[in-house]
């Protein structure tokens, strides 16, 4: 999604110049490299040799990181002055980078929360809550919140979080969503490429995405066993991959799910077909989880013109815009009964599904596309380079 948005950026507004500095390594593909530099779409990108992030423990990854962190700010104070630094949270240590930079430079530097860290780790508990590198990682991140200019959260829920626990102000943070392209994701009719090759014919409930640690698939799986014996129309496809595949397939095997399927990922050009097979496509959280992230999938799916079944509480940014824009059903986590009823209520009126899903493309279009993201980004760094320019006089 970055490389999107500097794209955009660049492209739409003449007064902005990018650089990027990042890492030489793949997270993953094919090459195990990338080149030491070169200019894609008029933006330098500079590539560092650093440790790979893809550490086997947590311990490791976050020392990967924290190089990064230090090599990174050692090469940005061999290149030219900027106006604004753009900083993301992954990895967790990049924000030393940025603002080893703003102090050097007299800088400020914009801060984008897409995973916040340590709490990311501790409600999947990877990190216990009060452990001593909980809490050093907490300080650090207090420091990077409240020394950036502007932080940028994914989401409303997201901006509440950073309030309520790190005592950041709401006027310091900007709310800027996620997005997905209408051109890249049209909105297409129900028979796809995809139904036609394994056979789906009745209902099709559609989870596509990570099988992270955010996702609360036990209560997918539940509401799939609740349907099996009830409703033959209705079938799931689980389409990704992630640290819960093993996971997923030994709960389908002993539970016995007829009615669910299991799918690597698809091909970035078979995307918008696979979107488009569904008749209602699902968005889920663990508990715990609200606050640190908003499902990035949930766009695409506004975009494929589907309605949404989200099992998240009912303060997270997906449950806010379904309940705006009547594109979905909300349902409480770990309510596999009613989600289970969900699913069938709209497996019962294909009419009420459909209206759902042209409310759903229409929310993208007016809300959350590149151009109107991109819009809000240019925004924040015009505030926070006059706010550099001022605090230089």
């Amino acid at each position: 999604m970055i490389p999107d948005l500097a794209r955009e950026l660049r492209e739409r507004f003449g007064d902005v110049q990018i650089d990027v500095v990042t890492s030489r390594n793949v997270y993953r593909g094919a090459c195990d490299v990338l080149p030491r530099s070169e200019v894609w779409k008029g933006i330098r990108i500079i590539r560092l040799w650093t440790p790979k992030s893809n550490q086997g423990s947590m311990a490791r990854r976050l020392l990967a990181g924290t190089a990064f962190a230090v090599v990174a700010s050692a090469r940005m104070l061999t290149l030219p002055w900027y106006d604004v630094v753009f900083v993301g949270t992954n990895p967790p240590a990049a924000p030393i980078a940025a603002s080893v930079v703003a102090r050097a430079r007299k800088a400020r530097y914009v801060y984008l929360i897409h995973d916040l860290f340590p709490d990311v780790a501790v409600a999947v508990g990877a990190l216990p809550s009060n452990g001593w590198m909980t809490t050093a990682c907490r300080r650090a991140q207090r420091r990077w919140l409240n020394g950036a200019t502007r932080v940028v959260a994914i989401g409303r829920c997201m901006r509440d979080y950073l309030t309520n626990v790190y005592g950041l102000p709401q006027e310091r943070v900007a709310v800027i969503p996620n997005w997905s392209d209408p051109c890249s994701v049209p909105y297409l009719p129900r028979d796809t490429q995809f139904r036609a090759k394994h056979g789906f014919t009745g209902f099709l409930v559609l989870y596509a995405g990570n099988f992270g640690q955010h996702q609360d698939f036990d209560t997918l799986l539940d509401a799939a066993l609740l349907l099996r014996d009830d409703d033959s129309r209705i079938s799931f496809a689980f389409v990704g991959d992630g640290t819960k595949r093993e996971e997923l397939e030994r709960r389908i095997v002993s539970d016995g799910l007829t009615n669910v399927y299991l799918f690597p990922f698809v091909s970035l050009g078979e995307f918008a077909d696979l979107l488009a097979s569904a008749d209602a496509s699902l968005v889920t959280l663990e508990p715990g989880a609200e606050g640190l992230g908003v499902p990035s999938k949930f766009y695409n799916i506004l975009a494929s013109g589907r309605p949404t079944i989200a099992v998240v509480p009912p303060t997270s940014e997906v449950a806010r815009v379904i309940e705006e824009e009547g594109c979905g059903i909300r349902v409480d986590q770990r309510d596999a009964a009613a989600l289970a009823s969900a699913i069938r209520s709209l497996a019962s009126a294909p009419e009420e599904a459909q209206a759902m899903g042209k409310r759903a493309r229409s929310a993208l279009e007016r809300r959350f596309t590149l151009a109107q993201v991109a819009e809000q980004f240019h925004q924040v760094f015009l505030e926070a380079a006059e706010a550099g320019r001022k605090g230089r006089r």
